[in-house]
Parts: C-alpha cells; sequence; structure tokens
C-alpha cells in the first residue's frame, strides 16, 4: 500500500507577525523558560498540520473569504489559547498558517486582520 505524502506548512509573512506579537506577550508574562516551550510548543503544532490538516474546525468568522479557513488551539495555560488559523490548498498541497489569534481577543477582529 503506497503511503500519502504529507502536507508542506507555510506560515504567511502576516501570520509571522503574529507570531511575534505572540512572543513578545510570552516573554514579557512569562519566565523566559516558560516562554521558550511555549513559543516551540506554539511552532510544533502548527507544522504538524502537515500530517493531518483537516482535523481543525470551520473559522466561520473567515468564511466570506471563501478559503475555508479553518483552526486549531494551541492551550498555553489551563484557560488560555491561541487559535492557529490556516486554510488548505489541496492542489499545492500546502497548508497556509495565516494568524496566530490570543483567543482573548474579540472574535470579531479575526476578520479585519
Amino acid at each position: 500500500m503506497e503511503r500519502k505524502q504529507g502536507y508542506t506548512v507555510a506560515i504567511t509573512p502576516e501570520a509571522e507577525n503574529y507570531y511575534r506579537d505572540v512572543l513578545e506577550y510570552f516573554y514579557k508574562h512569562h519566565s523566559e523558560a516558560s516562554a521558550d516551550r511555549k513559543s516551540t510548543g506554539l511552532l510544533e503544532k502548527a507544522i504538524a498540520l502537515e500530517n493531518n490538516p483537516s482535523i481543525g474546525r470551520k473559522e466561520e468568522n473567515l468564511r466570506p473569504l471563501g478559503r475555508m479557513h479553518r483552526y486549531i488551539l494551541y492551550y498555553y495555560t489551563s484557560r488560555k489559547a491561541i487559535k492557529i488559523i490556516y486554510f488548505i490548498n489541496e492542489q499545492e498541497r500546502t497548508v497556509y498558517v495565516t494568524d496566530f489569534f490570543p483567543c482573548e481577543s474579540d472574535e470579531n477582529k479575526i476578520s479585519k486582520r
């Protein structure tokens, strides 16, 4: 039986900026060791989409964009999470991560980013 090749995960330039914002928050409000673990864990969670990108739930706030955006959650505390927002391009077999969105933020701002 032939194994299906995984997807490539690409982080958009905008998502890189949002990731830097998250890192700034981690290093400001957590110890350096904790921030290191959390920043690594967040990226690892995004990269893990290469194996099963359809696992995420649909992001209804981005439905008007027509790309069927999805998200998965990375919990950096027991109550706080970051939404990793992405869409899948099946033809390219690429997952495009478009945002790292703190769940504490106003959900209506997702569509404005």
